[in-house]
């Protein structure tokens, strides 16, 4: 897209199912400069529709954040290429499908392959297979989003428990899903997270974890003086197990979100991970931001359509 101004960009768009207005407010920091080679970014918009029932509307946007061609998408069980309805009264046709990809993931070099062999992800919103895998053999686990959307499948360690593995890759498919923009680079953490993760059951903490991950890259998050003053005051009643290192490592998180306008969450990482060596990769400080977004202490502003009216 063209360069980012310093003002917040916004797409707006009326869902031609449900004729509820809808809204996306882009912070610069958010704000793009890739297009697709067709011309347009993609960004897709998954919300409760009419008769109380989900529906994905995918938007073709220009470098203006003007909405050029408008579609409503359905899964088809049957075929990997989804339905299409283009809505009328657009200048530009919708852009021509495009063949199937494959991306390969590769994952963190700390990603050991104890538990996870390998994770395939079938995305019909995007129309891409995201592949990752190693040479070890397991048990097969399969699940797929609520709109059919996100079909993954993964290759786990005997011994894993196949409920507990369901449960995280659900998880995992409806966060795909609802993801208004996938950055695939994120993807390559999946790997590390999931391998530890999956031999539990999913908390609602590590839920939170799994979400934070795949929004890293379009997330701002905001801490205030307020948070940091109440933080200090009573960090020993709220997290009374923490030690000297994880205070400071608290600490220092709150104060790079402190009146952040232009970092993300993973430039947030990679600026602490320059000041703390003991800083234990990117899924503990997720672990960290987690806690810190549990209790109040960050706000995330994130790609998110809001309704406007009723």
């Amino acid at each position: 897209m063209s360069l980012k101004s310093n003002i917040r960009q916004k797409i707006e768009y009326q869902c031609n199912n449900c004729g509820k207005q809808r809204i996306l407010f882009i912070a610069p920091a958010l704000q793009s400069e890739k297009v697709e080679s067709h011309g347009y970014t993609e960004y897709a918009d998954v919300h409760i529709c009419k008769d109380n029932e989900l529906q994905a509307i995918k938007l073709f946007v220009d470098t203006n954040y003007d909405v050029r061609t408008q579609v409503t998408v359905e899964s088809k069980p049957k075929t990997e290429i989804p339905g299409i309805t283009e809505m009328s009264g657009f200048s530009i046709p919708v852009p021509k499908k495009t063949e199937f990809l494959t991306e390969i993931i590769e994952p963190t070099k700390d990603f050991g392959g104890y538990n996870l062999f390998c994770l395939e992800i079938k995305d019909k919103l995007r129309q891409r297979n995201y592949i990752l895998k190693t040479e070890k053999e397991g048990k097969i686990v399969k699940s797929i989003s609520p709109l059919g959307f996100v079909e993954i499948k993964a290759k786990v360690s005997e011994d894993t428990t196949e409920e507990f593995t369901q449960e995280w890759l659900i998880s995992l498919a409806n966060t795909l899903e609802s993801l208004v923009f996938l950055d695939e680079e994120l993807l390559s953490y999946l790997g590390i997270y999931l391998d530890y993760m999956i031999t539990s059951r999913p908390k609602e903490k590590e839920l939170l974890e799994l979400n934070l991950l795949l929004h890293s890259t379009k997330a701002i998050p905001h801490s205030t003086e307020e948070h940091i003053s109440i933080f200090e005051e009573h960090v020993n009643e709220i997290y009374p197990d923490l030690n000297i290192v994880s205070y400071r490592m608290y600490k220092t998180i709150m104060e790079s979100c402190f009146k952040n306008e232009q970092q993300t969450l993973m430039n947030v990482f990679e600026k602490i991970r320059e000041k703390i060596s003991q800083i234990q990769g990117f899924p503990y400080f997720i672990s960290v931001v987690s806690n810190l977004v549990s209790f109040g202490f960050i706000n995330l502003e994130k790609l998110e359509f809001y309704t406007i009216g009723s």
